[in-house]
């Protein structure tokens, strides 16, 4: 029975080449759209290199502290300070690694090597557990270890595209010296260039986190500005199941913190937060209001499905103005009224599907020829508009975006031609009969 209803529909597409074309470039556009915002989510959420943990990850950036009684009066910093990824955190229950990191994209850092002349780069700043939290791939050499970061060596992990630039080559660089802001470093490994598109973990090269400026001692650190800091802090937990009782630790530990300090409160403000929420995290002294957003986001989702499933449905609904008799003489024969609406589904999903494989395809060309802003379209803040972002092929061929189109295509096809079915089949058999008499 499926194989006649194809076989129906393939004819009437070489019958009615014009609508076909109309209805196919129609039903890819409005799936375009809808396809390219769900890669960008995508992007932002999945498990892609070298973010594969994502999923049992959470996230802690900026905190406020403010004098006891005086909440209004508080201050905050880029991040946290370098205590709590190396003391506070660290031996909590179902926690992994605890990694810090901080990038320094204001800094003029510049790096050479010989007869190659200073260019400048994007340092990242990272603890020793920051390689077993984030799964890197090296291509020579091996990360720097915690006690690298304690010793502050003048060790660096450079990305394949900087390690051309510096060597010309990627093979045999580790153990080679290279200058990095007019010091002698040495690299230790080269891993497979990071896309800005993962910004948790982007970079040009990755120095132990000590080495950075803005890190003082810890003692110095707790009497002049406490736990505030610029250090960003990734909790690996043991399973995702226990994200909500790890982020209930992390709060506790904080407020008894609290309470041991004499002078001043830390709020957390909601945090830390599961990785997918922290991407809305923009705005640093405030928790990101997620219903608002649901609210944004599944209105911005049905403006791009429903308008212009009313206009598929009002092309079907005048194609079904004329195979009214057609549907009639089946009726006649026999024809259940949930058959006939089946068959119509079912020669509707062939062009739906078509459409969708367009829409696929568009989606990838808008991705990739926008790949330098359509990421942070949803942004409220850009750090470094010069960092060009990649693409890569588990970004954008995978199960999960495919079986997406699949289900925009099945969901658009019901809500265009159910309903003009339904409207073409209340008809009787001798009405429908005597429709082009």
């Amino acid at each position: 029975m499926l194989k006649n209803y194809f076989k129906q529909a393939w004819t009437l597409m070489r019958q009615n080449r014009l609508f076909t074309g109309i209805y196919v470039v129609g039903t890819g556009l409005s799936i375009a759209l809808v396809m390219t915002l769900f890669i960008i989510f995508y992007v932002k959420f999945a498990p892609i290199y070298p973010e594969y943990n994502r999923d049992r990850t959470l996230v802690l950036k900026p905190v406020k502290r403010y004098p006891k009684e005086k909440p209004d009066d508080w201050n905050i910093n880029g991040g946290v300070a370098y205590y709590v990824v190396d003391q506070m955190l660290p031996g909590l229950p179902h926690v992994e690694q605890v990694a810090g990191s901080m990038i320094d994209f204001w800094g003029n850092n510049q790096v050479s090597a010989v007869d190659v002349k200073p260019f400048k780069v994007t340092p990242r700043f990272a603890n020793g557990a920051f390689w077993k939290v984030f799964s890197f791939r090296f291509v020579d050499g091996q990360p720097f270890m915690q006690e690298d970061v304690e010793a502050k060596a003048q060790v660096a992990v450079i990305g394949e595209s900087l390690a051309k630039r510096l060597f010309a080559t990627v093979e045999g660089v580790a153990g080679r010296h290279f200058t990095f802001n007019g010091r002698d470093y040495r690299v230790c490994g080269v891993v497979r260039d990071v896309s800005n598109a993962t910004p948790e973990t982007s970079g040009d090269l990755w120095v132990p986190l000590l080495n950075a400026s803005g890190i003082l001692d810890i003692s110095e650190q707790l009497d002049n500005r406490g736990l505030l800091g610029n250090v960003f802090a990734y909790l690996l937990v043991d399973d995702k199941e226990n994200l909500e009782a790890v982020r209930s630790e992390v709060q506790d530990v904080f407020r008894r913190y609290s309470q041991q300090d004499k002078e001043y409160e830390y709020d957390l403000m909601g945090q830390p937060d599961k990785y997918w929420i922290s991407t809305f995290r923009q705005d640093v002294d405030r928790a990101p209001d997620m219903a608002e957003l649901t609210k944004t986001f599944l209105y911005i989702l049905l403006a791009l499905l429903i308008i212009p499933a009313l206009n598929l449905s009002g092309m079907i609904s005048s194609r079904m103005d004329s195979r009214i008799a057609e549907l009639g003489i089946r009726k006649a024969y026999g024809a259940t009224r949930h058959q006939l609406v089946q068959q119509v589904l079912c020669e509707n999903l062939v062009l739906t599907v078509l459409g969708g494989v367009l829409g696929l395809v568009f989606s990838y060309f808008i991705v990739l020829t926008a790949s330098e802003w359509i990421l942070t379209l949803f942004d409220k803040y850009i750090h470094d508009t010069s960092l060009s972002t990649s693409l890569t092929p588990e970004m954008l061929f995978n199960p999960m975006v495919f079986g997406c189109t699949f289900g925009v295509c099945l969901l658009l096809n019901v809500v265009s031609a159910l309903i003009p079915a339904l409207w073409a089949l209340k008809n009787s058999i001798v009405a429908s009969l005597n429709t082009k008499r």
